[in-house]
């Protein structure tokens, strides 16, 4: 069976589609920019962004990746003591009082997820632009489609929030350059998230060489 078939994508077959959410098989045309399901009104079809746009976001997080991971994002100032932290801080901190557990899922959610999408993105897109078909589309189509649902870099952007108002009357923080780094990098993996498409993504596979 052809693996642009597959139901686990929302995608286009003598004008079909397929419902991620509930399975059921609808049907659509190419002039739709939005349609939604009717037996579990989930949005089965949205307008589709650009290759190039996807691919700008996916560079832009990837610039901020770094920085957002290495740099400190708060530091703690105690009378005249001052402790930085960064995301790798926090993970062995985590580790340390405990919750090793705690320390993998954060590790995978906010650093491995976010980047091995976006390293995807460019795998998948880049040769699309130009035309051509990326080596091992199914298996890196694949892994893209199912590692977008553990990036959860906006929930971590919410823990610093509460860490930051319980803080403050304790401690006087200083916020640095990771903490903007990161939220922008949030932002733009945010935006990524939403630019997937998987009609987009076949279409172009299928009228590339």
């Amino acid at each position: 069976m052809d693996f642009r078939s597959d139901t686990t994508a929302h995608h286009h077959i003598d004008k079909h589609l397929a419902c991620t959410a509930c399975g059921v098989i609808i049907r659509g045309d190419d002039t739709s920019s939005n349609l939604y399901c009717p037996r579990c009104r989930s949005k089965v079809r949205r307008k589709s962004f650009s290759i190039n746009f996807s691919i700008a976001m996916a560079l832009s997080g990837l610039i901020c990746f770094f920085p957002a991971i290495f740099f400190p994002i708060l530091t703690f100032k105690i009378g005249i003591v001052e402790q930085p932290n960064n995301m790798l801080s926090a993970l062995h901190y985590f580790y340390e009082d405990g919750y090793p557990l705690l320390s993998v899922v954060v590790f995978v959610t906010t650093i491995l997820a976010p980047f091995v999408q976006m390293v995807l993105f460019l795998l998948l897109f880049i040769p699309l632009t130009n035309g051509k078909r990326p080596r091992f589309m199914k298996p890196l189509y694949k892994l893209l489609y199912e590692i977008r649902h553990w990036v959860m870099l906006d929930v971590y952007v919410i823990a610093i929030l509460v860490s930051i108002i319980k803080l403050t009357p304790i401690s006087d923080l200083i916020y640095e350059t990771g903490l903007v780094m990161f939220v922008t990098l949030s932002v733009f993996s945010s935006i990524l998230s939403y630019s997937f498409s998987p009609r987009q993504i076949w279409r172009a596979y299928a009228h590339a060489q």
